[in-house]
């Protein structure tokens, strides 16, 4: 039991004190008895009471008075056990620094994401995933989909959350969640009675969509041409949260991705599944090779857990 505690320490630390002997000083301190001392560290006393001497015979003072088998603290040891109780936890905070990087990693993750995917998956989880990770250096940049793959390829980050519609060569996907496109509309809209709505519903009523800058955007005009409806646009915006509140202040509909809905909170307003249906796919956009580093792992694996939680409809599950 005692073997590793008493352990001779190597030459070249000569004339320093070891962490062991500090850990005898500090427990005996405490403790108030060698005895006592011992059964706190797993030890026995002649163990104790050998480090304690060699703790004195490196720094050169005496910290205890012997008398009759008992020690008592010089005024040296009491100024001096303030700094070894430092000392000591300033080891243990290495210590548990030494098991978080082996367990989590540590170092800086780059990551891009459209405002869609961070409003409404990696705002619900990004504070918790910080929380296992203290000394990981996070990196958010947000953009649209064709930006990030220019990221990528320039390395500027390790992994995008993104659109799966577009794509490039050098780029490989894992898709996370699949949804459809819904109309939003006032409670009191006379649509809002209709469990679905078509394109030709919508002939005669104003829009609210994204900006002709989302591949969403040119798939609902598509969409509307085919069915030879008019696209009748009364705003248009590069927020999707703000497209809600546009809804609220006009007489128009909007028509948004379901996972920016779902994630709205919003009572006075109701969603419709749009017919013709727009599915879009959304998921992980990084080099095709290239691994990724642990703290990347760890976030694909944080945001699986995520939706398998809270988006079970919407999450496509792990691979096959």
């Amino acid at each position: 039991m005692d073997t590793m505690f008493e352990s001779q320490r190597p030459a070249e630390n000569k004339g320093q004190p070891t962490a062991r002997m500090m850990e005898a000083f500090h427990a005996v301190m405490d403790a108030g008895s060698v005895s006592a001392a011992a059964r706190h560290l797993g030890v026995t006393q002649p163990a104790v009471s050998r480090l304690l001497k060699q703790f004195e015979a490196e720094l050169g003072v005496s910290l205890f008075n012997r008398a009759k088998g008992k020690l008592t603290p010089t005024p040296e040891a009491h100024r001096l056990s303030v700094d070894v109780g430092r000392a000591l936890d300033g080891i243990e905070r290495v210590r548990r620094s030494a098991e978080d990087v082996r367990r989590h990693g540590v170092g800086r993750l780059r990551v891009g994401v459209t405002p869609m995917l961070y409003e409404g998956v990696l705002h619900g989880l990004i504070g918790g995933f910080l929380a296992d990770h203290p000394h990981l250096v996070l990196t958010l940049e947000n953009g649209l989909t064709d930006t990030m793959i220019d990221w990528l390829l320039r390395d500027q980050v390790e992994l995008a959350f993104a659109s799966l519609l577009d794509t490039h060569p050098g780029v490989d996907t894992i898709p996370l969640v699949e949804t459809q496109s819904v109309v939003v509309l006032p409670a009191n809209h006379r649509l809002a009675a209709k469990r679905s709505i078509r394109a030709e519903d919508l002939a005669e009523v104003p829009l609210i969509t994204m900006t002709r800058r989302y591949s969403s955007r040119h798939r609902i005009e598509q969409m509307f041409r085919r069915a030879g409806v008019p696209f009748r646009l009364r705003a248009e915006t590069n927020l999707s949260r703000t497209i809600c509140d546009l809804v609220r202040t006009s007489e128009g509909v909007a028509i948004i991705n379901a996972l920016t809905w779902g994630g709205s909170g919003l009572t006075d307003l109701v969603a419709r599944p749009l017919y013709p249906r727009l599915v879009n796919r959304y998921g992980v956009l990084h080099l095709a090779d290239r691994g990724f580093s642990r703290p990347a792992e760890q976030l694909i694996a944080t945001t699986r857990r995520y939706l398998a939680e809270t988006m079970p409809d919407l999450y496509l599950g792990e691979p096959s």
